[in-house]
C-alpha cells in the first residue's frame, strides 16, 4: 500500500536473497513471481520476473507508457485475478485557489490498464478513464468487482462547498480490464470543507470501505452497495496527524494508519464478522464499526507513508520516508497489537515511498518457514531495495543491492512511484 501524501511532486522537493542472522539448513525450490513499477521519470511501468527462491528481480519486457505528460503515476493495483493492472495518474500543475473565483479548475487524473501476460509482460489497453482531482489510493474488493480511487481534490482556503476542490472517491466496475463508472462520491457533508481522501480499503466481506483523510486526520467508514455505490456511515474515527495509508490484514481482523504527520500507526479491529471484537446479537449483521486497539496509536520513525503486512498477517511493515527506513512489527495474534520485530528498522534508499510484500518458495529447516521478501520503491534513488525474512520469525535483512531503474540507453529512469506484486 503506497505513499499517500499531498503529492509525490512534494516528495521530490523534499528530495537478492541474502542469509538470515541466524545458520539454518534450507531447501530452496523454484518459481516465478512478478512485480510492477511505475516510475515517474519517463512516465512508465515495468514488470521484473520475481525469482521466488532468492527474491531476486530480472527486468521482463519493455516498459510501457502511463499517461500522458503532465499526468504522472502515483499509485497502481493488480485486479485480484492478477490479469489485469490498473494505474491511477495525477496532474501536479495545480492552481493556488484565489479569488474570484475561490475554486481553481484544476485538472482531473485518470486511470490507465493493462493486461498482465501469462509470461508476466504487459500490455497496455487502449485509452484511460477518467478519475478525480489526484487520485493517490487505489483499492479492490476481493472479488475483483469494483476498483474505489481515493481522488484529493484542492483544499478550498475559503470552506466553500465546490465539485472543483473537495475530495471524492471515484468508483469502477470492473470486466477485465475495462472499467465503468460507477461514481463520484464525497468524503465530506455538504457545507463543509474537504476532507482530502488519500487512501482506501476493503473490507474481506466487500461490504464496507475505509478510508484515510489527510486533512482532518479521520478514517471514514461508508457502505458498499451491490452496485457499488457508496454511503457513509457511521462517525469518522480519529487518528494521528496526516494519515498518508492504511492496510487490512488478509483476515480481515484489523486495519492499520500510517500517520505521516505524527510519525505512528493508529490501529483498530474491523467489525466485518462475528468475532470475539465484534459482538452482534441474534439476528444483525456487522456494522462495519472500528474499535481501537490496545495502546494504539504504535510509534514509528519519521513520515510513514506506506503500509503492508506479510501474506500470513504475522508482520507488518511501514515505510518511514523521512527517515529512509522500514520499521517492522510482529502482530499480535487476536489482538492486533503492535510490538517491535528486531531489528525495529532497517534502512532503506533515499525517500522510500511504496512497499510490497511477496511470499517466497525457500523454505527455512529451522522453523519450517519459508523465506518471503518484501519490496520498496526509493523515489530519490531511482531503486528497489530488495529485503528477506523468515515468514514464522519476521526481522527483515537486506538481499542483494538494490535495483537501479534504467531505460534502453541505461540511464537512470528513476522515481519510482509505486510497486505491485503477484
Amino acid at each position: 500500500m503506497g505513499m499517500k501524501v499531498a503529492f509525490f511532486a512534494g516528495l521530490l522537493a523534499l528530495a537478492v536473497l541474502g542469509l538470515l542472522s541466524c545458520s539454518t539448513t534450507r531447501s530452496s525450490s523454484s518459481g516465478t513471481g512478478a512485480l510492477f513499477v511505475t516510475t515517474q521519470g519517463d512516465n512508465s511501468v515495468s514488470a521484473f520476473s520475481v525469482a521466488l527462491g532468492t527474491g531476486a528481480l530480472t527486468a521482463n519486457g519493455n516498459s510501457v507508457a502511463t499517461d500522458k505528460l503532465p499526468l504522472v503515476p502515483t499509485a497502481m493495483i493488480l485486479a485480484p485475478s492478477g490479469n489485469a493492472l490498473f494505474v491511477a495518474n495525477s496532474n501536479p500543475n495545480i492552481p493556488p485557489p484565489s479569488p474570484p473565483p475561490p475554486c481553481p479548475a484544476p485538472p482531473a487524473g485518470t486511470i490507465t490498464s493493462y493486461t498482465v501476460n501469462s509470461d508476466g509482460t504487459l500490455t497496455a489497453v487502449s485509452g484511460s478513464s477518467p478519475a478525480g482531482i489526484i487520485p493517490s489510493g487505489m483499492a479492490i474488493d476481493s472479488a475483483g468487482h469494483f476498483l474505489f480511487v481515493a481522488n484529493q481534490g484542492v483544499q478550498s482556503p475559503t470552506g466553500t462547498d465546490q465539485v472543483c476542490q473537495k475530495g471524492t472517491i471515484s468508483v469502477f466496475a470492473i470486466s477485465g480490464t475495462s472499467l465503468s463508472k460507477v461514481g463520484d462520491f464525497f468524503t465530506s457533508a455538504p457545507g463543509q470543507n474537504g476532507t482530502r481522501p488519500v487512501a482506501v480499503a476493503v473490507s474481506l466481506s466487500g461490504n464496507f470501505l475505509y478510508v484515510a483523510n489527510q486533512f482532518d486526520g479521520t478514517v471514514s467508514v461508508f457502505s458498499i452497495a451491490s452496485s457499488g455505490a457508496l454511503t457513509m456511515i457511521l462517525a469518522p474515527y480519529p487518528v494521528g496527524m496526516t494519515p498518508s495509508a492504511l492496510a487490512l490484514s488478509p483476515d480481515g481482523s484489523f486495519v492499520y494508519v500510517a500517520n505521516s504527520g505524527s510519525g505512528n500507526v493508529s490501529a483498530f479491529t474491523v467489525c466485518d464478522k462475528q468475532s470475539a471484537t465484534c459482538a452482534v446479537t441474534p439476528g444483525s449483521t456487522p456494522d462495519g464499526s472500528l474499535n481501537p486497539i490496545p495502546g494504539s496509536p504504535f510509534p514509528a520513525a519519521l513520515g510513514p507513508i506506506s503500509v503492508t503486512t506479510d501474506s500470513a498477517g504475522r508482520f507488518l511493515y511501514v515505510v518511514d520516508n523521512g527517515s529512509n527506513q522500514v520499521s517492522q512489527y510482529k502482530i499480535s495474534a487476536g489482538t492486533g497489537v503492535l510490538v517491535a520485530d528486531s531489528p525495529a528498522t532497517i534502512s532503506t534508499g533515499d525517500h522510500p515511498v511504496w512497499v510490497s510484500s511477496r511470499a517466497g518458495t525457500t523454505t527455512v529447516s529451522a522453523t519450517g518457514g519459508t523465506i518471503d521478501y518484501l519490496y520498496v520503491a526509493n523515489i530519490g534513488a531511482n531503486t528497489i531495495s530488495t529485503f528477506s525474512f523468515d515468514s514464522t520469525i519476521g526481522g527483515l535483512s537486506v538481499s542483494g543491492t538494490p535495483v537501479t531503474l534504467v531505460n534502453g540507453a541505461r540511464q537512470p529512469r528513476g522515481q519510482p512511484s509505486a510497486i505491485a506484486v503477484k
